[in-house]
C-alpha cells in the first residue's frame, strides 16, 4: 500500500475502466483532473461469483433475498378468564366492568389485585408487588374509582396494599 506511485495509480484507474468497473465523466484537460464514476451494476454482476467466500450472509442480502423479521415484542399475557376472588366486597363486579372497558390494562395490571377486606366505607385491595400496587395507584385508582361508583352507586375508599410488607 506505500509503495504506491502516480504510475500504479494511472495503472489501475486505467484496469478499473477495462473492466467497466468505472468510467470517465469529465475529462481531465488544463490543470483539471479527470472525474471518474462507478458503474456499481458492473461491479455487482461481475462480482457476483465471489460473494460466497465473504460470507453467506453477504451474500443473500446482495441477492436481496428477504431478512427474518427478529422481533423483540414481548407477547401480552392471555386475556384473563379466571374467576375473581370476591371475598363479599363487591370487587368482582367492578373487575369485571374493569375487564370489558380495557381488556388490555386489565390483564397487564389490574387482574394481579385481589380484594382482601371490605365494608361500606372502603374496599382493601392487595397487589403482588410494592410496584404493581403503586403503578396501579398512580395511574389507574381513578378508572377503579369510577366502575366502583358505577357498579354500586356509592363511593368507598379504595386502599391498594402490597403482598410483599
Amino acid at each position: 500500500m506505500w509503495g504506491v506511485t502516480e504510475r500504479t495509480a494511472k495503472r489501475e484507474l486505467a484496469h478499473m475502466r477495462g473492466l467497466g468497473w468505472i468510467s470517465v465523466a469529465v475529462a481531465s484537460g488544463r490543470g483539471r483532473v479527470t472525474q471518474h464514476s462507478i458503474n456499481l451494476d458492473s461491479i455487482i454482476e461481475q462480482s457476483a461469483p465471489h460473494w460466497e467466500a465473504i460470507g453467506p450472509d453477504f451474500a443473500a442480502r446482495m441477492v436481496g433475498a428477504p431478512e427474518q423479521e427478529i422481533s423483540n415484542v414481548v407477547p401480552m399475557r392471555a386475556n384473563s378468564t379466571m374467576p375473581i376472588f370476591d371475598n363479599n366486597t363487591g370487587w368482582a363486579l367492578v373487575a369485571e366492568r374493569l375487564r370489558e372497558q380495557e381488556p388490555a390494562i386489565f390483564n397487564a395490571w389490574l387482574s394481579q389485585l385481589t380484594a382482601l377486606e371490605g365494608d361500606a366505607t372502603k374496599i382493601v385491595l392487595a397487589a403482588p408487588t410494592k410496584f404493581v400496587a403503586q403503578y396501579v395507584t398512580t395511574h389507574f385508582m381513578k378508572r377503579i374509582q369510577a366502575s366502583l361508583s358505577a357498579v354500586e352507586g356509592s363511593l368507598r375508599q379504595i386502599r391498594i396494599e402490597s403482598l410483599e410488607d
